[in-house]
């Protein structure tokens, strides 16, 4: 045994320049509920209003784009179901973008991008490049823009979430309402190269907003250090040949709050004799390299102040990681949640604010780990085509692909519409403004009664849906102006409960766990759906020469979206009770044959 000792302790020596373990895991911002998060809400309100307000008044440059590039319906309706599949679509790799360079940066890109798209487009020779640089180009910028302007309120408040997102979201429907008339305007006084010059420049003010996104930070920080004159954590681990598993060490103030988690892994638990660990406010974590004669007896990471000591180049870049990782929002289970925290049942069980984020954060993924494998692990999160296997998540999918088929129809060609009903270009843009304004309102309403006990989030989806389905449906036959203003009306509201409901229905059906994976293929499907709406939507009117088809093919997707999920609840309901009775079996075959359980678990190496 001795011998054993001797020859584990020479090998310390030699590696003098051992590293800090790299698995050290930092505490995530518990978010204020107010203070600067009242200047995000502000930020993302503005952005929803940008973003949405270009994208929803493409009808009424439609007619212009159709005489200018002499191409037909259908062809020119693909600028507009560009832009919108490409915002919808780009999420994923804006989410990646927001893990490595966080909300700030990406969200001013994203404005600079569109800008830029809107402005070049003007000078496209055909409509290819139409479709490249205002649908691609400019979809890929609002899209880097709106996700970290959707996020960053969900970092900043937990208690009057609910509150804060649908102040935000409203951005969307009052840009709806404010860009039709004004895109009408600026069209009848400078062209649409005019308008979409001074358009670039209104959206270049995203740079502003998106610089308001300041990340959240940390309040505390933790060293760790061998000096002997604070108190420590032992840690004695007997020296033997077993596989040990990472060790998690919780440190606590004098206070009981939790301020940082430690994780040793195999090689420092084997090595590792006494751990001591101090708290600092406002230090910064640096790393040295070991002392000759401390490694004599024992393997230890040694942290101190960065004036004292040189700090290697590497352990700037893990600090940088470090901090980059525990500010990230999208490591947050919650993050895409629109609803009040107080509802879901891991708040209601966790005994304080602080044990209620560390359930919310993903400890053990790999996107919050240093220097652990891939730097970012969200496109795995947002992609768990696991999910398939549910027949409770495909349902709400294809209700979710077939809303967004119809979806931007009604805001593309309502204005020609009303046009050939013999009403004037800014009464067809008043319109466009109408939908934009009831939306807003409804999305305040819809969000105020989801949080009551008493309400049926899926219910009002489904009724929602099947209202503006069939409404929209019978829009060829409402050829008068208050007839389709009140219609505008009803479908506004109706949309504005699809929107703002998704979350939560999906956190009721599939659980919180579950929210960034399902939310993240829910909106794929919707950005694809929504490349093909508008165009085929275009194609009917050609073949038919009227715009009857497309309302009818447009009213009956929206329809139909929402009668697939009247079932919906019963589907889950008997999904969850046939996974338990599946795990039931399971437990009661290992409790009959422990052997068979220990003979696959030595010929999968597990033991």
């Amino acid at each position: 045994m001795k011998e054993e000792s001797k020859a584990e302790t020479n090998k310390v020596a030699k590696d003098k320049n051992r590293r800090v373990p790299n698995d050290i895991v930092l505490q995530q911002p518990i978010p204020p509920d107010g203070d600067w998060g009242w200047v995000i809400t502000f930020a993302s309100f503005m952005v929803g209003f940008l973003v949405d307000g270009v994208a929803f008044t493409f009808g009424v440059f439609f007619k212009e784009f159709v005489n200018h590039f002499g191409q037909s319906k259908g062809a020119t309706s693909w600028i507009n179901s560009v832009l919108n599949g490409t915002y919808l679509t780009i999420g994923p790799l804006a989410s990646g973008l927001v893990n490595l360079f966080g909300c700030r940066k990406v969200g001013m890109l994203g404005a600079l991008l569109s800008a830029a798209g809107f402005f070049l487009c003007t000078f496209s020779p055909n409509i290819e490049a139409m479709i490249i640089l205002y649908g691609f180009i400019g979809g890929m910028g609002f899209g880097f823009l709106y996700l970290p302007a959707i996020v960053m309120v969900g970092q900043y408040f937990e208690k009057r979430r609910a509150l804060a997102t649908g102040i935000a979201v409203c951005g969307s429907g009052l840009g709806g309402f404010v860009f039709a008339p004004l895109c009408e305007y600026l069209l009848s006084e400078y062209g649409w190269k005019g308008a979409m010059w001074i358009i670039s420049g209104i959206i270049l003010n995203g740079v502003v907003f998106a610089s308001l996104f300041r990340p959240l930070e940390s309040m505390n920080t933790i060293t760790v250090s061998t000096d002997d004159s604070t108190c420590g954590l032992e840690n004695d681990v007997t020296q033997n040949d077993v596989n040990l598993q990472p060790v998690k060490i919780m440190v606590w103030d004098e206070n009981g709050v939790e301020q940082g988690v430690f994780s040793a892994g195999d090689d420092e638990l084997k090595n590792t004799k006494e751990q001591q660990i101090y708290k600092w406010r406002s230090m910064e974590l640096t790393e040295i390299k070991m002392q000759e004669e401390m490694a004599r007896n024992y393997e230890i990471a040694q942290l101190c102040f960065s004036q004292d000591l040189e700090i290697q180049p590497k352990t700037r870049q893990k600090l940088r990681q470090s901090r980059e990782l525990r500010t990230s929002p999208l490591i947050r289970k919650d993050v895409f949640y629109s609803g009040s925290i107080q509802n879901i049942p891991e708040f209601k069980n966790a005994k304080n604010k602080t044990e209620f984020v560390r359930s919310m954060t993903r400890l053990d993924s790999e996107s919050s780990v240093i220097g652990g494998g891939r730097r970012c692990g969200v496109f795995s999160d947002l992609f768990d085509f696991s999910l398939l296997k549910s027949p409770t998540f495909v349902v709400y999918g294809v209700s979710c692909l077939l809303c967004m088929f119809g979806f931007f129809i009604p805001f593309n060609y309502i204005p020609v519409l009303a046009y050939d009903f013999g009403m004037t270009a800014s009464e067809g843009a008043w319109l466009i403004s109408l939908i934009g304004i009831v939306n807003t309102l409804a999305r305040l309403l819809v969000g105020y009664v989801s949080d009551k006990s008493w309400s049926d989030p899926l219910l009002i989806n489904n009724l929602a849906l099947t209202i503006a389905g069939f409404s929209t449906m019978f829009v060829p036959f409402y050829s008068l102006y208050e007839i389709l203003a009140f219609y505008c009306i009803l479908f506004g509201s109706s949309i504005a409960a699809f929107v703002s409901l998704r979350s939560i229905i999906m956190v009721e059906l599939l659980g919180i766990e579950k929210l960034t994976n399902s939310f993240g293929l829910v909106v794929m499907c919707q950005g694809l759906s929504s490349f093909i709406g508008s165009p085929i939507a275009g194609v009917l009117s050609d073949y038919t020469g009227n715009y009857k088809a497309s309302f009818y093919v447009a009213g009956a997707s929206i329809a139909l979206a929402g009668l697939i999920c009247f079932p919906l609840r019963r589907i889950a309901r008997w999904e969850k009770n046939r996974n338990e009775q599946r795990s039931e079996s399971v437990i009661v075959q290992q409790e009959n044959y422990p052997m068979l359980e220990k003979t696959s678990r030595i010929v999968s190496g597990k033991s």
